[in-house]
């Protein structure tokens, strides 16, 4: 171990984390030997579990994956469980200001720094309240980027009309976010009149209980839709189970913040790294993370693509049994 690494504690990874910058390589790696020795030490799901490195995501839906009292918590966030799902995973966060941090620096980098006219339209997600990581998300972004007409347009008819005209009135930069099918049920049933310089951002999923889309189709689907250039769809990645989100950049790649790191793991062999190109689960390792298990492995079928990764699916629970074998142990 280097001097570096000794002084290192998780008091500074949670003052320092946001600071990395793309190829801080060796103090990104220092602050995640310190923040995953202390979750071994004192998470106790993560503490027990003898698998490989990355905990996989279901273990949420289990018990508290927390390195602290959960009680102490300050937010708890609760997943959707859509679909046919029917149990929840919760993330007990205990310092919201790590949160914030995470959220705004890299938005800010993926999309400017605003203010913006934020129109969310998230009717289902609205009813969870802030139980919801992606309502919180969008309250608090309204809150420190938003003008004045930002907010919730669940119905996505007139009230949603009428704040873009106010926002173009204003010359207020317009960030449309929603979740991906209820975008393609506004597209085909009352879309509001963008200006060509509005930003779209989908999320939550390419799959429910009604249909399967692959992100190519949707992003045209919503380009036609809104009459928006393809490059001005974005996309986010994110869950209730991570404290950062990667976004695209115009096609459908996903971008991590510089303290978050990922890999593509061969599903039967979870310790198997796969090369650029080939598909297997997504692995990530957040910092942000630090209080409840950084090394997550997701249920998403992906492959890396250079610098980020492409979502193509989700992987069902036959396909996972080499992963989740070892949460099993």
């Amino acid at each position: 171990m280097n001097p570096q690494e000794e002084r290192i504690a998780i008091e500074d990874v949670q003052a320092g984390f946001h600071l990395l910058q793309p190829g801080d390589d060796d103090l990104f790696q220092s602050y995640a030997e310190c923040v995953l020795d202390f979750q071994r030490r004192c998470n106790a799901v993560y503490k027990r579990y003898s698998g490989c490195r990355y905990l996989p995501i279901e273990a949420f839906k289990l018990a508290p994956v927390a390195s602290f009292p959960p009680e102490e918590a300050e937010l708890v966030f609760e997943s959707s469980a859509t679909g046919n799902h029917t149990s929840r995973s919760k993330h007990y966060v205990r310092r919201a200001d790590v949160y914030h941090r995470s959220l705004l620096l890299h938005f800010k980098k993926a999309f400017g720094p605003g203010p913006f006219a934020i129109l969310a339209h998230l009717p289902y997600y609205e009813e969870l309240g802030e139980r919801s990581s992606l309502v919180y998300m969008v309250r608090h972004l309204i809150s420190e980027m938003g003008t004045t007409e930002s907010g919730f347009y669940p119905s996505g008819a007139g009230d949603l009309q009428r704040a873009v005209d106010e926002s173009e009135k204003k010359e207020s930069r317009i960030v449309l976010i929603g979740a991906a099918f209820s975008l393609m049920d506004l597209v085909q049933s009352a879309p509001p009149d963008l200006p060509e310089n509005a930003t779209v951002i989908e999320t939550g999923g390419m799959k429910t209980f009604r249909r399967e889309i692959d992100r190519i189709s949707l992003h045209e689907h919503l380009s036609r839709g809104f009459g928006l250039e393809r490059s001005r769809i974005r996309s986010e990645y994110g869950m209730c189970e991570l404290m950062s989100q990667c976004y695209t950049l115009g096609g459908e790649v996903f971008f991590p913040p510089p303290w978050m790191r990922f890999e593509v793991l061969d599903a039967d062999h979870p310790d198997r790294v796969l090369a650029d190109g080939e598909p297997g689960v997504l692995a990530v390792l957040d910092l942000a993370n630090m209080y409840s298990v950084s090394a997550i492995l997701t249920e998403d079928n992906a492959v890396r693509r250079g610098g980020g990764f492409e979502v193509i699916g989700r992987l069902s629970r036959a396909e996972l049994r080499g992963c989740n074998f070892l949460l099993e142990q």
